[in-house]
């Protein structure tokens, strides 16, 4: 096991490995310290016997540092930091504050003096001031808490800047064939790789979906050549791809399609819905996660198409991929053709998802 891996890895072994790894040096650090410190106040007592102590009372109460330090990078992180909802996360994480405060200075009271008997040691004093106490667990806690949520960022900074340099290089890769015309749809070959592949591995299931797999290679031969094809009809073939993907994968990709349009006699350019849909599920299909899901939802009102296309990713590994930027590149170049100024092409790289989202207004295509 590299240290890379043992650091990013999203594999169950290595993540397991680098919890662990934390919380035992974390075990052994706040025994070393309380045991200093108890050995300053009670030289008599001996060492061994101190560190025994200090071991068994920071380890029982680990689990709850653990749950409190888990509760702010597992939840509060994905549900408001990456949301932008901070004044929730902020308010929220006091909330926690007080409640492991509470729960620690429980374990204190009840937990701690059985220890304290058990090994021989001397019971802690009654405390001058609960003020002090509640301030001083507030720090305490809160501390654990800012390291891991250090330690959580900083592992999403680096991969963010990784998936930057990935970018760029993607991007000096795709300009000369820009320039020189090269780039051509994929969505034809990648329909046939499809039919070859469930022709071998799942013959029967190729029969229910003759139908729809016409469908979507008449499109992808004769449409092409056409500078604007029926939205209605692009929308039909939408569905036709995404129910031919949920037969494929069987269940087991959570697939979500949402359309709501209200622009029956609308056009717009070929070569544009499908293969960035398409684009997300060969994305999908190349990371190795318990939970995929792929929500697209589209939504066209007075001549404005607006997709937003969600898909799952590891939370700890980078989502681009050399080669699989070109579709969306092409796709970029193919708008800026046809709609410029008059289109938005983003892609957003969230934690756990990656969003693609699409706006086009349909009266301003150049070549209409």
């Amino acid at each position: 096991m590299s240290t890379y891996s043992l650091i990013f890895s999203n594999n169950k072994s290595n993540r397991i490995a680098r919890h662990a790894l934390f919380w035992l040096s974390w075990i052994l650090y706040y025994t070393i310290f309380s045991t200093i410190i108890w050995h300053s106040s009670y030289p008599s007592y001996p060492v061994t016997k101190v560190f025994f102590s200090s071991l068994t009372e920071v380890g029982t109460s680990t689990p709850l540092d653990m749950a409190f330090c888990y509760s702010i990078i597992y939840f509060l992180f994905p549900r408001f930091l990456h949301n932008g909802r901070y004044i929730s996360m902020v308010l929220l994480w006091l909330v926690f504050s007080v409640l492991f405060i509470f729960l620690f200075e429980v374990f204190q009271r009840t937990v701690v003096p059985v220890f304290r008997d058990l090994y021989g040691m001397p019971q802690s004093p009654p405390p001058k001031s609960y003020l002090y106490v509640f301030f001083n667990l507030f720090s305490q806690i809160n501390m654990e808490g800012c390291l891991a949520a250090a330690i959580k960022l900083g592992k999403l900074w680096y991969i963010k800047q990784q998936e930057l340099d990935l970018i760029k290089t993607e991007k000096r890769k795709i300009e000369p064939l820009i320039e020189e015309g090269q780039i051509q749809p994929v969505f034809f070959a990648d329909i046939l790789n499809r039919i070859e592949v469930l022709l071998t591995e799942k013959p029967l299931l190729v029969a229910g979906m003759i139908k729809k797999i016409k469908s979507l290679l008449l499109y992808a031969m004769y449409e092409n050549n056409q500078s604007k094809v029926s939205l209605d009809k692009e929308l039909e073939l939408l569905q036709e791809y995404v129910d031919l993907e949920k037969m494929a994968l069987e269940n087991k990709v959570s697939i979500i399609l949402k359309i709501n349009s209200q622009g029956q006699a609308e056009q717009v350019a070929p070569f544009i819905i499908l293969p960035i849909t398409e684009n997300a599920f060969k994305q999908l299909s190349l990371h190795a996660i318990e939970r995929k899901s792929v929500e697209i939802d589209i939504k066209v009102t007075n001549g404005l198409f607006v997709m937003t296309l969600t898909w799952s990713k590891p939370g700890d590994t980078s989502t681009l991929y050399t080669g699989r930027g070109i579709i969306l590149q092409n796709i970029s170049r193919r708008l800026n053709l046809i709609y410029p100024q008059s289109h938005e092409l983003k892609v957003f790289i969230q934690v756990e998802h990656v969003v693609v989202s699409l706006k086009i207004d349909l009266h301003k295509a150049i070549n209409k």
